[in-house]
């Protein structure tokens, strides 16, 4: 028979550790929804522009223009956000991006497709950068690590929902009706929220050169990982298509959940390990994963299974998209710690200049020798910065112990990103829902 005292004790616990995140929650779902939103829009272009007879070269330079609207709107979009506040921020760039999206229904062109595409990428940042500013203000310092990995879960939870949401419609109009809906609905929690509007905080980037100079491994790193990130993210439909061309909407769906599942998993054993030993190493092991797996989806997707093929997309993405953070982290660890803010958002920038290259790489290469040209590409680009990390680790020694900030996730969204990082704080909580209740037990038993 259970105690009474200890059922409250539970409860109580239970409630102290969502109280942890009950500020942010309405952001958080906001967020979510967009990533939804986002994930679901490639399916969308992607297999539009392949059912008008694009060339995939094509499709790569309109998945480039997105990069590049989105990279765009991570450096401007704080100046509107200061000016007229988040909400109303947040409620414009939405509407942006619901007249852009419902805009696609007038036709595949890529010239047409391109731009909006761009002006697509610019909202999403810019609403990235609204919410996440928001969780930054609302986040207390000695919570900000439990909250961003809170919230970097759970948004990927929407990007791999997002494609299954347009499974039904994805063949024509109603798909992109059904992304305009998504977008529509991030606006409803973020403006029926109670929280205050907080005070815009944008970050003040390093610029590439200052970061090679600090960093190089670091930059080498998040400049593959936009590169190889952003080009899969947006035209793996068409190596789906290539697979399953019957079903290709659900069968894009599942390998889009099989490649973020293995991103999520892969991230923590990451994080672990490389605050325990060189973070290089362990960014060059993510590669070598990932270049394998690539290798095979590449050399054996024609003849292999579809669990093969979701197993091979696990292990991609458990490799090339869950190391990003460790290289923020080995960024982090060589600037003094009030740089620290300042070298993730010029991160973030390099980043973004890879996923405004990769894509156009991409493109070419899955125009040369098929769909599984964007796999060849992702190989080839994972071997080379493994390459590189081996050879900074021979040049320069590792960082000690006692200089390394503990790894927390996070994810390439905005440059508001790295105002909730807690690195150069004095406490650097990592993401445990359960850390309330703990140590009220603790308590307890004492």
């Amino acid at each position: 028979m259970t105690d009474p005292a200890t059922s409250e004790t539970t409860y109580a616990g239970w409630r102290n550790a969502f109280g942890q995140y009950r500020n942010v929650l309405a952001i958080v779902l906001s967020l979510t929804l967009l990533q939804g939103a986002a994930a679901a829009l490639s399916v969308m272009i992607a297999l539009g522009l392949q059912a008008s007879g694009t060339s995939n070269a094509a499709l790569g330079l309109v998945a480039a223009f997105y990069a590049g609207g989105f990279l765009t709107g991570a450096i401007l979009s704080p100046i509107q956000i200061s000016r007229i506040g988040h909400i109303r921020s947040f409620a414009f760039f939405a509407a942006i991006a619901i007249i852009a999206s419902l805009s696609l229904t007038l036709g595949p062109s890529v010239i047409f497709w391109a731009l909006v595409q761009a002006v697509i990428g610019a909202c999403t940042s810019a609403l990235f950068t609204a919410g996440e500013s928001w969780i930054a203000d609302a986040s207390p310092p000695e919570k900000r690590g439990a909250i961003l990995g809170f919230y970097h879960v759970v948004a990927k939870l929407g990007a791999i929902g997002g494609p299954f949401a347009v499974m039904a419609g994805a063949n024509g109009i109603m798909g992109f009706l059904m992304v305009a809906a998504l977008f529509a609905v991030t606006i409803m929690p973020i403006t029926a929220t109670r929280q205050i509007q907080p005070e815009i905080h944008a970050a003040s980037p390093f610029g590439p050169r200052k970061i090679l100079k600090y960093a190089p491994a670091a930059a080498f790193a998040a400049f593959c990982a936009g590169a190889v990130n952003n080009s899969v993210a947006q035209l793996y439909p068409i190596f789906a298509q290539a697979i399953s061309p019957d079903s290709a909407a659900a069968f894009s769906a599942r390998f889009n959940g099989a490649l973020l599942a293995g991103a999520m998993l892969g991230l923590w054993p990451a994080g672990f390990i490389s605050d325990r030993i060189d973070r290089r190493l362990v960014i060059a092991a993510a590669g070598i994963i990932g270049a394998v797996s690539a290798v095979a989806l590449t050399l054996f997707s024609p003849l292999a299974t579809e669990a093969v093929i979701l197993l091979l997309a696990f292990l991609f993405g458990m490799g090339a998209l869950s190391y990003y953070a460790v290289a923020v982290a080995h960024a982090a660890d060589r600037a003094r710690p009030e740089q620290a803010t300042s070298m993730m958002a010029g991160i973030l920038i390099i980043w973004g200049i890879g996923s405004v290259i990769g894509p156009l790489i991409a493109g070419v290469s899955m125009s040369a020798i098929g769909p599984g040209g964007l796999f060849a590409f992702a190989a080839l680009a994972l071997a080379i910065m493994a390459a590189l990390m081996f050879t900074r680790m021979v040049n320069t020694p590792e960082v000690t112990s006692e200089e390394k900030e503990p790894f927390n996730a996070t994810q390439a969204t905005s440059l508001a990103i790295s105002e909730i990082d807690p690195r150069g704080e004095a406490t650097n909580e990592q993401f445990d829902l359960f850390l309330a209740w703990m140590a009220s037990q603790e308590t307890d038993t004492e």
